[in-house]
């Protein structure tokens, strides 16, 4: 007999050699149910695996029309497409509960043939019935735990995580499933075992196939009683089976809101299992069967829902993990950025900074010497701590390059250098390469603003230029010619332009721009409108805040710094030209106190008449050129003298014998702070100095 096409049967019994009785033998003795029917529909004969199944003795079954019998066993469609066809049907899926089982679906795949016979007999049909319960449970929960692997943990964010494992098994393993987080993953804290009950949980994730609202809301707390299989679970970090919860103690009676829940949703069975990662708890999630489900869970089940929480568990831990260094760059990030913009005469500025879960922004304003004012800006994409450390690095080395009173291109490019040391590193450290970590780069926008000669000069590397407001509101991009990110090795341009007093600077950072370039676009633009304004910065960028910022904070973080020009009163600065010679150098000194008497400032006329004479003999001395000499009246007073050398003077300590080398020194020790300043003529030695008005 073969059971995948047409069949020789012997009815009677009888052939060659016994085969009749070896047939019948194997007929009786098979494992799977096999049944014969003539072309009326009547069960000619059924085995005693079929007789299990329908739950009838041969007497009830043998000689009834198979249509009789379908409530058991429903073969009829089957049997007429077999005969109507007069072909096979393969592996024909049927579900059924079997006597020998009862209360449980089983399911079936069942093969039906015609039964080959001489043409002048009837023509039989003859159908194998083959329990493949096992088989198919088996392949669904090998499908279930396949579809948790790619839809469970999709993100590190614990909520979503948790969402994701109950629609994953609402209906198709549970008809509701709750899964509560321990508080901890959400901070980034190392979680604790064993748990007490009191230990704070959340609510995270819950589906109901019926509806049904669940018995704490999502986002709330999610206690539990004790003396329960809740409680249990999180005491020995063993799953928990409860399969009739009828027949279970009165713990219900002292939890309502989940007896409400249980009663009110039809539950009869439950599955409790702990999420935990090396035996430390993340979670608890708890499967429900009711309505849909009739069958109870089961073993089968219990490690399933097992194999399901493990997998949950560790993507939770992911999560707590990235939080927890997510928490520690921010942490960085912050500590390395300013906490208040600096009082400076040439601009007013305003911060506005939200961090990302990728990269690191950081922005500066920098007082500089005559008044001025750099602002700058930046962003080094990567993962959170090491971004956080290269930002760091980078600030540093731009605020000491500010420091050297550097035009903005020389200044990037000796940030470039510094980006270029800090790529070498990161490619020679293994972790790059095991982490495959994209090659080191950043972006950065310097700009020097003269509140004097209200000039603007920058340059940008690979950032975008700045919105230039108007003082009527005018909204323009203030193109800056630049290059590319820093770390190429390549040289930057400088862009200079005339900026009206009370005008706006935005400088803007959005690390997205690259990688979700629509929505970037989109907060441009609503950017564009938000510095549409004449009010103060602060104010400007509490707007940018909430109308660019609220609720649309892009994934890679952003930084804006905003600055309103400023000017100098023309009558606070005063500058001279002078011929290089010995007696100009009495003429500036005269020139010098008349300004001062003029500002109220004769007190500080001995001072000032030292530095003036000083810095106007080097010039005779060591330079070439006519002497400049400009005095700068604001919250201090700067000195400077100009010459068109490019030599650089430096400080040193004169010896006993030594005729010369005292002149810096002594301006060194009596100015407040001192410097050189490089321009496209020569150079600028400043010196400042406070006032009383200043103070």
């Amino acid at each position: 007999m073969s059971l995948g096409g047409r069949v020789d049967f012997a009815a009677d019994g009888a052939g060659p050699d016994g085969a009749g009785e070896v047939e019948k033998a194997l007929f009786e003795q098979a494992r799977i149910g096999l049944e014969v029917y003539d072309s009326q529909l009547r069960i000619l004969r059924s085995n005693r695996a079929a007789l299990a199944i329908r739950g009838l003795r041969e007497s009830q079954v043998v000689g009834a029309h198979i249509g009789d019998l379908d409530v058991g066993l429903h073969l009829s469609p089957l049997i007429k497409k077999v005969l109507e066809k007069q072909s096979p049907v393969f592996d024909w899926p049927l579900s059924a509960v079997p006597a020998t089982d009862p209360g449980r679906s089983h399911e079936y795949a069942v093969t039906a043939y015609l039964v080959e016979r001489p043409e002048s007999l009837p023509t039989l049909a003859a159908a194998a019935i083959d329990d493949v319960t096992e088989q198919v449970r088996k392949q669904r929960d090998l499908d279930l735990l396949n579809l948790a692997q790619t839809g469970v943990g999709s993100t590190l964010d614990p909520m979503r995580t948790a969402q994701e494992l109950a629609d994953t098994t609402v209906p198709n393993f549970a008809d509701a499933v709750a899964v509560d987080v321990m508080e901890s993953v959400f901070t980034g804290d190392a979680p604790t075992s064993p748990v007490a009950l009191r230990l704070p949980m959340r609510r995270s994730g819950f589906k109901s196939h019926e509806g049904e609202p669940p018995a704490y809301p999502v986002g709330g707390a999610s206690p539990y009683n004790s003396h329960s299989p809740y409680s249990q679970a999180l005491a020995d970090l063993r799953p928990q089976l409860v399969a009739n919860l009828s027949a279970t103690g009165g713990w219900l009676a002292h939890d309502r809101p989940r007896r409400e829940f249980i009663v009110s949703s039809g539950v009869h069975s439950l599955i409790v299992t702990p999420l935990t990662v090396h035996g430390l708890v993340m979670g608890l999630a708890s499967f429900y069967r009711a309505r849909s489900h009739p069958e109870p869970f089961n073993e089968d089940d219990l490690s399933l829902a097992t194999q399901l929480a493990a997998r949950t568990a560790l993507c939770l831990d992911n999560a707590r993990r990235f939080t927890r260094e997510h928490t520690v760059a921010t942490t960085l990030q912050r500590s390395l950025l300013p906490w208040a913009p600096p009082e400076t005469p040439a601009v007013e500025p305003s911060y506005c900074y939200r961090s990302g879960r990728y990269g690191a922004h950081w922005f500066d304003v920098l007082p500089l010497p005559s008044c001025r004012a750099g602002l700058i800006i930046g962003y080094v994409p990567g993962e959170d701590l090491q971004a956080s450390l290269a930002m760091g690095r980078l600030r540093t080395a731009a605020s000491t390059l500010a420091s050297l009173d550097l035009p903005p291109d020389e200044l990037m490019t000796h940030l470039d250098n510094v980006a270029q040391r800090l790529a070498r590193e990161r490619d020679a450290d293994p972790a790059s390469l095991h982490h495959a970590r994209p090659p080191f780069t950043a972006s950065c926008l310097y700009m020097v603003y003269d509140p004097v000669t209200q000039q603007c000069s920058g340059t940008s590397a690979g950032h975008d230029s700045p919105l230039l407001t108007s003082p009527e509101g005018v909204v323009t991009v203030l193109e800056l010619t630049g290059g590319p990110p820093l770390g190429q090795g390549v040289p930057y341009e400088l862009s200079t332009v005339e900026l009206l007093a009370g005008s706006l600077l935005t400088l803007f950072s959005d690390g997205s721009a690259e990688r979700y370039p629509a929505e970037a676009r989109a907060r441009t633009s609503r950017l564009r409108e938000a510095v549409r304004s004449t009010a103060p910065p602060k104010q400007v960028s509490s707007s940018v805040a909430y109308k660019v910022l609220h609720d649309t904070t892009p994934e890679d973080g952003v930084a804006l710094l905003v600055a309103r020009t400023r000017r100098i009163a023309p009558d606070r600065v005063s500058s001279w030209e002078f011929p290089p010679e010995a007696p100009s150098v009495g003429e500036a000194r005269r020139s010098a106190r008349r300004q001062l008497t003029q500002w109220g400032l004769e007190d500080h006329t001995p001072l000032v008449d030292l530095v003036v004479s000083e810095l106007a003999t080097n010039v005779i001395r060591h330079a070439t050129g006519p002497i400049g000499l400009r005095l700068i009246f604001d919250r201090s007073l700067t000195v400077e003298v100009h010459d068109d050398a490019d030599t650089t003077p430096h400080l040193r300590h004169a010896g006993p014998q030594d005729e010369g080398g005292r002149g810096l020194f002594l301006v060194a020790s009596l100015a407040q702070h001192w410097g050189t300043r490089h321009e496209g003529t020569g150079k600028t030695i400043w010196a400042d100095m406070d006032t009383q008005e200043g103070a």
